[in-house]
This record gives C-alpha cells, sequence and structure tokens, in this order.
C-alpha cells in the first residue's frame, strides 16, 4: 500500500473508497447502494443501511466492493441491473 494512501485515509466509515484516490461520503455511498440495488421502496432504508455499517467489521481504508458485498450478504439485498428484469430464483 501506498504510503500516502495509508498516511490520508479517512477515518471509520466516513466514506468508501472508490480506488487509492477516490472516495464517496457515507451518504453518497448508501444514495448509490440503495439506487443499485433498487431499494427505493423498502421502508426506512437508509436508517437501516446506517445502522448496519455500524457493525462493518473492516477497518479503514474500506473498499467499496468490501462493503457492498458485506451488506449484500448481512441483509441479502442483490444489485439490481437497470436494463434487465429481476429474475426469480429456482
Amino acid at each position: 500500500m501506498r504510503d500516502d494512501f495509508a498516511i490520508n485515509q479517512v477515518g471509520g466509515l466516513a466514506c468508501v473508497y472508490l480506488s487509492m484516490t477516490e472516495h464517496l461520503q457515507l451518504d453518497c455511498f448508501i444514495r448509490n447502494y440503495i439506487k443499485t440495488r433498487n431499494l427505493h421502496s423498502v421502508e426506512d432504508i437508509d436508517r437501516i443501511l446506517r445502522a448496519t455499517l455500524q457493525h462493518y467489521p473492516g477497518q479503514p481504508p474500506v473498499m467499496v466492493n468490501e462493503v457492498n458485498a458485506w451488506i449484500d450478504k448481512t441483509l441479502g439485498y442483490r444489485t439490481a441491473h437497470p436494463d434487465f428484469a429481476q429474475l426469480e430464483d429456482l
């Protein structure tokens, strides 16, 4: 890991990293997660995600793919591709 990345990281889950130099603030990450999982209709989803993220076991820097996978596994959500209808599990 580069020294400047380790030194200049934002602590906790105040942000989620997209790359070594780009990150999303937590509010933006949550909005993006809700959009990519098509969770707009889930009541109180913002609060659910914030409460769940308080228990994230990883240490900063936190990469977006790691957090997405952990939330998906913890809450059972899946990504929703905008060009394809949701398929039912058989």
